[in-house]
């Protein structure tokens, strides 16, 4: 060939026998005559030569350059541009054809415009022959004509999942040669070969234009993509395509130097880099096999930080992280000497009076007073601002995707410096572990703290006590409040465990210290509950079977409840079932009470009852004894609060006539209710007597005391396999009736089946009833 070609095909090929005759015979199609054909073998080990070499005895366009070793295809290339002696470079793998027209279709757009680059259309071939989908929709130009800083912020945009195949571009030859020259001579690049240099060429073009032709087929596949990671090997070249971008750092710093924008070049090459953690990340999680998995992903931390990688999986590929959550090892609990504990993080859902939000306010209290700055985090909006702690910074996320929550909440910890979260969410969202990893890439501990017994999940019927067993590694710490909580996540392998009194509310604190003994009831009995009006765990209607027996047992009494509406609970549904049991007169549902009112109905009560199914901590029974009131209760045997408790009478759970029973007794036994009043004050006064301080301060330093790490025992065993079973009978609130026969209409059966999942939405919204209502009636069932 006498003249110089017009375009150079440069076309790498390693072992592709079985498909680099397509691929030639496509190059030699071309509607371009004027071009030559640069096949740099990178020493395969099959007939590929022999194919090439014969197709190039018939073709003169064609030529074989060699490499003596397998050099990656990255140096192929290079090979081949040095070699070029067109204008213009167009790429070709070995195992992909191009389209009849592509070189004069993208020629004559480069003449047209100058461009330095030319970008164009692809088809992507699926194993099975189909084309089309998502993957080839992102491979179509998405700029016409950019120009000088755009071509960078065009082909490479920030935030964006990074796509540097070289294959779908025509190039200036020059620019290529500039590029390949600020990289060393012998670089080899296993994976991910072209990024590296499509990235440098787009920072160093002044002009790209592009055209919608699809002139490229791309088969999916047949390289080194979409295959399954079944060996530590392939989990390794599939993460060296993170090696790969990190090899032109130097280049990168390098042009920073005359880079018109250089600021824009540094956040694309970290947002390329981010992508391809990301995407690597995502590879890992999602083919590896089962036995694979863990060892790819602790070679995968050898190569990037846990800090990268936790951030780009959550930017660029979110959903790794539900499998992610799953393989982080164990943090390890104890001196944190290296980094002294300023900053306390205090995670909830909502802030406001009562429940975990009171227990959340006498935490940041004596997390203050033992010295440490305390920011309170909701995850979702409707807080109570009035809920504050006094001294505590308070934030609502308000990102509404998953991504942008986790990047919310990484923000959060680095501008309130934070040093350990403390996540009271842990027994209620399926998402805490996302927060924990974040948490824990920037460094930050997370401390997981449960609020109810830890049989809850299973009486809810929901995974969350496998999802915290499986997760536990994202935690430093797991606090519980039981010994017997503490037992069963022992007895089941994860040691950072260990159990904590809720702190005491201002109404306990203030009642001991002005103690009250009740005397014995003259005649009639006053009992009284509050708490929220929940039916789930509370059993709040259970309160009405009581008032039936003790009016079966020819008892006087009256029975206060105290408590806001809840879910699907409310006190005019209260009270109107109590009418139809015959106990209106007795049982009667007053709505929410606070401050000096709520201690004025406490203090004309003679005694509190309980019929919660399931709790964590019930304050209520501490704070009830704090006024002198004997406790009436259903047992709930691991309660620390009750252990030891002589001013406590319980039965076993669902007994409504032996409760009554007992409170009948005790009604008619004024020296019993004196002794009952007396205890109560003394058991009171017991649930202070914790340092709370120097607890908290044990906690987020990893240095708990013995007291509070129990050994779990053969019995905790027994007793926690009992309880396991009693609640799995119950679950979903337990005792479902018997069908006899399936929903006849069709109505019927779209309503049952739909049931469990709208009752929990209800619960969740209320505000949505009257629609559920209406679509009853469309249904035909009302």
């Amino acid at each position: 060939m006498s003249s110089a070609p017009l375009v150079t095909i440069v076309l790498p090929v390693f072992d592709d026998e079985a498909t680099v005759g397509a691929a030639l015979r496509s190059a030699a199609a071309q509607t371009l005559a004027d071009i030559e054909i640069l096949c740099v073998d990178d020493a395969s080990t099959d007939a590929t030569v022999e194919i090439i070499e014969r197709f190039a005895a018939t073709d003169q366009r064609v030529r074989v350059l060699r490499h003596e070793r397998n050099r990656s295809a990255f140096q192929a290339r290079r090979t081949g541009i040095l070699a070029a002696r067109a204008e213009h470079v167009l790429f070709l793998d070995g195992d992909d054809e191009l389209a009849s027209r592509a070189a004069q279709t993208a020629l004559d757009r480069a003449r047209a415009t100058g461009a330095d680059l030319v970008g164009f259309g692809v088809n992507v071939v699926e194993p099975d022959g189909r084309t089309g989908g998502t993957y080839e929709g992102r491979l179509q130009p998405g700029h016409g004509d950019l120009r000088g800083a755009e071509v960078l912020a065009g082909l490479f945009p920030v935030g964006a999942r990074a796509q540097g195949q070289l294959w779908r571009y025509l190039f200036r030859t020059e620019v290529l040669r500039r590029a390949y020259a600020l990289v060393p001579d012998d670089l080899e690049l296993a994976r991910v070969n072209d990024l590296p240099l499509m990235f440098l060429v787009a920072a160093l073009a002044q002009s790209y234009a592009s055209v919608a032709d699809r002139l490229y087929r791309y088969h999916f596949g047949r390289g080194g993509s979409g295959h399954r990671v079944d060996s530590l090997e392939r989990a390794k070249f599939y993460a060296s395509a993170i090696t790969s971008v990190d090899s032109i750092s130097g280049a990168v710093h390098e042009l920073e130097r005359t880079a018109p924008d250089a600021d824009l070049l540094r956040r694309s090459f970290a947002s390329v880099r981010f992508s391809i953690i990301g995407y690597v990340t995502f590879q890992l999680t999602e083919r590896s096999d089962a036995h694979v998995l863990d060892v790819a992903l602790a070679h995968l931390h050898t190569l990037a930080s846990a800090h990268d990688i936790v951030h780009a999986a959550a930017r660029f590929y979110p959903l790794t992280l539900s499998t992610l959550k799953f393989h982080t090892p164990a943090v390890a609990a104890g001196d944190r000497s290296d980094r002294p504990v300023r900053g306390i993080l205090l995670a909830t859902s909502t802030l406001r009076t009562g429940g975990v939000s009171a227990v959340i306010a006498s935490q940041a209290r004596y997390l203050r007073e033992a010295g440490y700055r305390v920011t309170i985090v909701a995850r979702s909006g409707g807080s109570d601002r009035r809920a504050i702690p006094e001294g505590a910074a308070f934030v609502e996320l308000t990102e509404r995707t998953l991504p942008a929550r986790l990047e919310e909440w990484a923000r959060i910890v680095r501008e309130h410096e934070i040093d350990v979260v403390i996540d009271h969410q842990v027994l209620y969202t399926q998402y805490w572990p996302e927060f924990a990893l974040m948490a824990q890439a920037e460094g930050v501990a997370t401390v997981g703290w449960l609020h109810n017994f830890v049989a809850r999940p299973i009486y809810d019927g929901t995974d969350r006590l496998s999802l915290i067993e499986r997760c536990s590694g994202a935690l430093e710490h797991l606090v519980v409040l039981s010994p017997l909580d503490a037992a069963y996540f022992a007895l089941r392998g994860i040691r950072h465990v260990s159990w904590a009194p809720n702190p005491p509310s201002p109404l306990l604190t203030a009642s001991v210290a002005r103690p009250v003994r009740k005397a014995a009831p003259a005649e009639r009995i006053e009992l009284v509950w509050w708490g929220r009006l929940e039916q789930h765990t509370k059993q709040v209607r259970a309160l009405i079977e009581v008032g039936v027996q003790l009016r079966g047992l020819g008892v006087d009494f009256g029975l206060t409840i105290i408590g806001p509406d809840w879910d699907d609970l409310t006190a005019r549904k209260l009270n109107a079932e109590a009418r139809r049991r015959g106990v209106g007169a007795q049982v009667r549902a007053v709505g929410a009470l606070y401050g000096a009112e709520l201690v004025a109905a406490i203090d004309r009560a003679d005694a509190f009852v309980s019929t919660s199914i399931i709790e964590g901590y019930q304050l209520t029974i501490a704070e009830a004894q704090a006024r002198g009131l004997p406790v009436f209760m259903y047992a709930l045997p691991w309660l620390p609060l009750v252990q030891g408790n002589d001013g406590v009478v319980s039965v076993p759970q669902g007994d409504a006539r032996g409760l009554a029973g007992r409170i009948a007794d005790v009604a008619a036994d004024p020296a019993e209710c004196a002794r009952l009043s007396e205890a109560s004050v003394d058991a009171a006064r017991r649930a202070l007597d914790h340092d709370f301080a120097a607890l908290y301060r044990g906690i987020v330093t990893g240095e708990v005391s013995a007291e509070f790490t129990p050994q779990p025992t053969e019995a905790d065993a027994r007793q926690l396999l009992g309880l396991f079973v009693f609640y799995a009978e119950r679950s979903h609130g337990g005792r479902r009736p018997v069908a006899t026969r399936a929903p006849s209409s069709l109505g019927a059966r779209v309503w049952s089946a739909a049931a469990p999942v709208g009752k929990a939405t209800l619960r969740r919204m209320p505000g949505l009833r009257p629609l559920a209502r209406r679509a009853k009636g469309w249904l035909g069932l009302r």
